[in-house]
C-alpha cells in the first residue's frame, strides 16, 4: 500500500514535522507500550521515519518511483554478481536520480566504484555519505576500505602509498568509535599495517579485534587466522601452531565448522608449497608444513590433507638432512648428486623424462666407479643417518642392498665372470656379432667388462644378468644375418664411448 506510514499516522503527505509529532504523540497514548505492544511498534516504526527529514525523503522517493526502482536496484544488483561494475555503477546512478537521498543505494555505488578501481569516485562518493551520515560506522568502514584498497596499488616506492593507508586507519578509526564491538575496523587496520611490514603493530591491532566483543568464541576466528598470517610473514612458524591452538579452544562442536577450519588452513598450505616449489625454499616448505599440520589438526580424517601433510614432512626433513648430508665425508659423491636430484624431483622438476632418465644414469655410472666397499658404506651410512633421504631413494637403495647381500652368499660371484686361459668364449652377444673372438671389439668389450664392471657391486649384478641371457642371444644373431648386421652397427656406435 502507497504511503503507508502516514496512513498509519493518520496523517497527509504534506503534513508539517509538527503535525507529525502531534499525531504520534496522539497515537501512543491510545496504544501505549503496555496496553498495545504490537500496535505501538509500528507507531513508533512510522514516527521514526517519518520525523527525520533525509528519512522521509528517501522514503518519499521510494513511494513515488518504487517500481521502478525497485526494477534498476535488482538489475544493478544482477550485474554486480556478474562483477560487470561498469554498468552497475550506470544503473546506480539512475536510482540516485530518481532517489537523490537513498544513501543505501549511494554507498553501493561507493562499493561499486573501488572494484572497479575509480579511486577518486569511490572517495568522493564516501565523503557525501560521512559527511551527511557522520554516525554511520559502516559508511566510514566502506570511506576506509576505498583508501586501503588505493594504497595495494600504489609501488611501496611511492609516498602516496603510505598516505593512503594512513588515511584508511582514521576512516577504521571513526567506525571502531562508533561501533567498538565490532571486529571488522580492527582487523582492517591490522592488513594495513600487515601490508606495511610493521608486524608488530598488526599483531597489536588483530588482537584488539579478538576482544572487540568482551569474548572469545568462533566469530574471531578470522581475526585468530590473521594472526597466523602475521606469524608467517614475520617468519615465527612455531606461533602459528601455538595460535592454532587457541583456535581449538574457540571452535565450536561442530563438524562442518572444523572442516572450515581445515580447509582455510590448507588452502594457505597449498599455495605455500606452490612457492616452495618453484623457488627450492626450504623455508617456505616449512611454513607449508605448519599450515598444513593445522589443518591435519582440524581435521584427522582428511586423507588428501594426511597424505599432502606427510609429503611435505618428509621433504622438510629431507632438506634439512641434505645440509648435514652434502658435508658428509663419508658420504661419496654420486650418492650426494643423487640426494639432491631426488629432493628436486619431488617438488616437481621441469626436465623431461629423457632428461631425468640422462641424469640418473650420469650419477649411478658415478657411484658405481666408486669401489663396493665405499658404495655400501656409504648406503648404509644414508639409511641409518639420512632416513627421509633413503625413503626417496627407497627403491634405488632396495636394488643396492640385493646385490650386497648377493655378494655375501655367493664368494665365488666375481670368479665366475673372469675371462679362463684368456679365452672370449663368455663373450656371447659380441663374439657372435664379429664370429671371432679376437676382433677388435670383442677385445674392447672384454677389457670394459674385465677392468670395470667387474670391480663394482653394480657391474656384477649387470654381468650376472648378462650370463643368463647372452647365450641365447648370441644363438639367434647367429641364425639371422640381418641380425648380426644390426648388432654389429649397435655395438660399433657404442664400442667408440668404451676405455681403451
Amino acid at each position: 500500500m502507497a504511503y503507508e506510514l502516514y496512513q498509519t499516522l493518520n496523517i497527509p503527505i504534506q503534513a508539517s514535522p509538527e503535525e507529525i509529532r502531534r499525531s504520534y504523540y496522539r497515537l501512543v497514548r491510545k496504544h501505549s507500550p503496555e496496553k498495545d505492544p504490537e500496535r505501538f511498534k509500528v507507531i513508533r516504526e512510522a514516527y521514526e521515519t517519518l520525523s527525520d527529514a533525509k528519512a522521509k525523503q528517501n522514503y518519499d522517493s521510494l513511494q513515488q518511483h518504487g517500481g521502478q526502482i525497485v526494477v534498476l536496484l535488482s538489475q544493478a544488483e544482477e550485474r554486480m554478481e556478474e562483477e560487470n561494475w561498469t554498468e552497475a555503477i550506470r544503473l546506480l546512478k539512475h536510482t540516485l536520480v530518481l532517489s537523490p537521498g537513498a544513501d543505501s543505494v549511494r554507498n553501493r555505488l561507493g562499493l561499486c566504484y573501488v572494484h572497479n578501481q575509480q579511486w577518486d569516485e569511490a572517495t568522493k562518493t564516501y565523503q557525501i555519505l560521512t559527511t551527511s551520515n557522520p554516525d554511520v560506522a559502516v559508511y566510514w568502514s566502506n570511506f576506509g576500505c576505498a583508501y586501503q584498497e588505493k594504497a595495494e596499488t600504489i609501488s611501496k616506492e611511492d609516498s602516496r602509498r603510505s598516505i593512503s593507508y594512513q588515511t584508511a586507519r582514521s576512516c577504521f578509526q571513526k567506525s571502531i568509535d562508533l561501533e567498538p564491538f565490532n571486529s571488522q575496523p580492527f582487523m582492517a587496520i591490522a592488513q594495513t599495517f600487515l601490508a606495511e611490514e610493521n608486524y608488530t603493530a598488526a599483531l597489536k591491532w588483530a588482537e584488539k579485534a579478538i576482544g572487540a566483543d568482551g569474548k572469545i568464541d568462533f566469530q574471531d576466528f578470522d581475526a585468530l587466522f590473521l594472526i597466523c598470517i602475521i606469524h608467517l610473514r614475520s617468519n615465527q612458524l612455531e606461533q602459528v601452531t601455538a595460535t592454532a591452538d587457541r583456535i581449538i579452544v574457540c571452535l565450536p562442536a561442530d563438524e562442518d565448522i572444523r572442516k572450515y577450519v581445515a580447509a582455510k588452513f590448507a588452502l594457505i598450505g597449498f599455495e605455500l608449497v606452490k612457492v616452495g616449489a618453484k623457488y627450492i625454499n626450504p623455508d617456505t616448505l616449512k611454513a607449508a608444513l605448519t599450515f598444513m599440520s593445522a589443518a591435519k589438526m582440524f581435521s584427522p580424517d582428511n586423507a588428501e590433507i594426511v597424505k599432502i601433510q606427510q609429503d611435505i614432512s618428509q621433504l622438510v626433513s629431507a632438506f634439512n638432512e641434505y645440509d648435514l648430508l652434502k658435508d658428509d665425508y663419508q658420504i661419496i659423491n654420486g650418492f650426494k648428486r643423487l640426494a639432491a636430484f631426488r629432493i628436486l624431483n619431488a617438488l616437481g622438476s621441469e626436465n623431461s623424462a629423457y632428461e631425468q632418465e640422462r641424469i640418473v644414469q650420469d650419477i649411478i655410472s658415478e657411484i658405481t666407479d666408486s669401489s663396493d666397499s665405499v658404495v655400501i658404506a656409504s648406503a648404509k651410512r644414508i639409511k641409518s643417518k639420512y632416513p627421509a633421504i633413503y625413503q626417496l631413494n627407497a627403491e634405488f637403495f632396495a636394488q643396492l642392498e640385493k646385490a650386497a647381500a648377493e655378494l655375501v652368499k655367493k664368494p665365488q660371484y666375481q670368479s665366475q665372470y673372469q675371462p679362463v686361459n684368456n679365452s672370449s668364449e663368455d663373450c656371447f652377444v659380441v663374439t657372435a656379432t664379429y664370429g671371432t673372438p679376437h676382433a677388435a671389439e670383442v677385445i674392447k668389450y672384454r677389457y670394459f667388462r674385465d677392468q670395470y664392471l667387474s670391480k663394482h657391486i653394480l657391474g656384477r649384478k649387470f654381468i650376472h644378468h648378462y650370463y643368463h641371457i647372452g647365450p641365447l642371444a648370441a644363438s639367434q644373431i647367429k641364425k639371422h644375418p640381418n641380425l648380426k648386421k644390426i648388432m654389429a652397427f649397435i655395438l660399433g656406435k657404442l664400442a667408440k664411448y668404451l676405455p681403451n
